[in-house]
């Protein structure tokens, strides 16, 4: 038990530690394209809204704060800095999400596959799941494809726990497979 806790602080401390160099290693694999990127939405205003609602006018969902527009903005020089080819940008129908591409990458699709599953009945929710698996693993081209979703959504998917504006790497395997490659961590946090 002893040797299984010093590894996980071992683990900790080197995630922390070498963040610098895993986002260099996060935007060389970006570079060859044919990989996918599940975005979290940039940090949100948590005192208004509901985090499940969807609102076409978005007053009453929770909504991007100056924070979390300055992040997505910052992602989106990030990868024109970094000369990321990009395939195509999927959002879910949250206005977070929404936003989260809109100021990153300005054009985007909305998909009904990235919503919030915890806003979503167990079968539907494992539904959308399974569509995004197959989604991913079976993605093709000599570029990339984003999608903006939420945590619950991208520690399904990958067994992470990302905060808000992180990024998860992966690369499609075909036949619906993929394995999580990097994960693109800000310095700042």
């Amino acid at each position: 038990m002893k040797q299984l806790i010093f590894i996980l602080a071992l683990s900790v401390l080197g995630l922390s530690h070498s963040a610098n160099a895993d986002n260099a290693t996060f935007w060389q694999s970006l570079q060859q394209g044919g990989k996918v990127v599940l975005l979290r939405h940039a940090s949100i205003d948590r005192e208004f809204g509901s985090p499940f609602v969807l609102d076409d006018s978005c007053f009453s969902e929770r909504n991007l704060n100056d924070l979390g527009v300055q992040q997505a903005k910052q992602i989106g020089q990030l990868f024109k800095k970094h000369k990321i080819g990009i395939d195509a940008v999927y959002s879910s129908e949250h206005c977070r999400t929404k936003d989260t591409a809109e100021n990153a990458f300005s054009v985007y699709q909305v998909s009904k596959a990235l919503r919030l599953i915890k806003a979503l009945p167990a079968d539907e929710a494992n539904k959308r799941l399974q569509e995004t698996r197959e989604w991913i693993g079976n993605f093709k081209s000599t570029k990339n494809l984003i999608l903006v979703t939420h945590r619950p959504n991208i520690l399904s998917l990958t067994n992470l726990n990302i905060e808000p504006a992180e990024m998860v790497l992966l690369d499609p395997l075909g036949d619906g497979l993929f394995e999580v490659i990097n994960q693109f961590k800000h310095s700042s946090q």
